[in-house]
């Protein structure tokens, strides 16, 4: 057997004093009425009274708190099978927010185009919790997972170029921000959607990717921006451009993609890895490969064996002690009523 509210146990402590307050009382009714008069006057006026009757009376309540106390305990024992229902998928969303998200080979530029397809693909969502982390050369969480899309597009509304402050594209600390995320929830499935415009420029991220996989975590992977590369413009307050980005050297910085170690990833963890073009920024796709069987995601049951619960097994002694309590009489019986319960 065990129990399923172990702590309601330390009630028991007050048993010993609920006695004594008992044992007092009977005592001190008994002194009450010695001091009344003579006792044996008092005894032949009370004949009627059944001492043991009132005694087992204390005893029915006291008695009937120990059982309430236990069956509060959720005492358990035998086993049964449950069916655990795991509705819809957790998503986690990665965004870069390097600098090279400000290239405008994707009108008006990288970062603004994808807010607005991440803004479009929430409105799709159905039944699943929604996370955003943002990443740079460091990676934090912007919004936790939630059911409530419209706080997920007000996180997203604020997120922009320089969020992170930290400079450079770190893959490994976005994916292993997301880990840490999912290993809190209990869903059996899981989904992070990375979006990137660049290369690692720190460490490397496939043994982050491999943790991934062995948790459970399907990793899609969207590679922003140009094979080649292109520049990244810099822009004052008033949307004019100022000057190209450039290296110490004075080298101008070109944003290229690495779509190979994007593809590796996701294909790593069972997901898939989509180049956003111009025209097309593939979120669309993921989504309905998200969506594909939703009826089999959604209605899909975990067998799990649980503990059975058995307090009603000392709830029912405590309820019918209480009735009994109530009902029986502290008299003594008649000599007529002797002689009808004999007949």
């Amino acid at each position: 057997m065990i129990l399923g509210n172990e702590s309601v146990l330390n009630a028991l402590v007050l048993l010993l004093p609920l006695f004594l307050f008992l044992r007092w009382s009977w005592i001190r009714r008994r002194k009450a009425l010695e001091r009344l008069g003579n006792i044996e006057l008092l005894e032949r006026l009370t004949v009627h009274v059944s001492r043991e009757k009132q005694q087992a009376k204390l005893a029915m309540i006291f008695f009937a708190i120990l059982f309430l106390i236990l069956a509060m305990a959720r005492p358990q024992w035998g086993m049964k099978e449950t069916a655990l229902v795991s509705k819809g998928r957790d998503i986690i969303i990665a965004l870069d927010t390097s600098a090279s998200m400000l290239a405008e080979d994707i009108k008006p530029n990288r970062m603004a185009r994808a807010k607005h397809e991440l803004d479009l693909l929430i409105d799709r969502l159905q039944g699943d919790r929604v996370g955003l982390i943002v990443f740079a050369g460091e990676a934090f969480v912007q919004c936790p997972l939630t059911p409530d899309y419209s706080a997920a597009k007000m996180f997203l509304s604020e997120v922009d170029v320089g969020t992170v402050p930290v400079p450079g594209t770190s893959l490994d600390r976005a994916i292993d921000m997301a880990r840490e995320r999912f290993i809190e929830t209990e869903r059996q499935y899981k989904v992070l959607i990375l979006l990137t415009d660049g290369e690692q420029t720190t460490g490397d991220p496939m043994p982050a990717v491999q943790k991934a996989a062995s948790e459970g975590i399907q990793i899609y992977t969207i590679g922003i921006g140009s094979l080649s590369g292109v520049p990244i413009p810099i822009r004052d307050e008033n949307g004019q451009l100022v000057e190209w980005k450039k290296q110490k050297s004075g080298e101008l910085v070109q944003s290229r993609l690495d779509e190979g170690m994007l593809l590796k990833m996701s294909t790593e963890t069972g997901g898939k890895y989509y180049h956003a073009s111009a025209d097309e920024f593939e979120l669309q796709k993921i989504y309905e490969d998200i969506e594909q069987n939703r009826a089999e995601k959604t209605q899909r049951s975990l067998l799990t064996v649980q503990y059975e619960d058995r307090f009603q097994w000392f709830l029912l002694p405590a309820f019918v002690l209480l009735m009994l309590e109530t009902i029986l009489s502290d008299r003594k019986r008649t000599p007529v009523q002797e002689e009808k319960a004999k007949s």
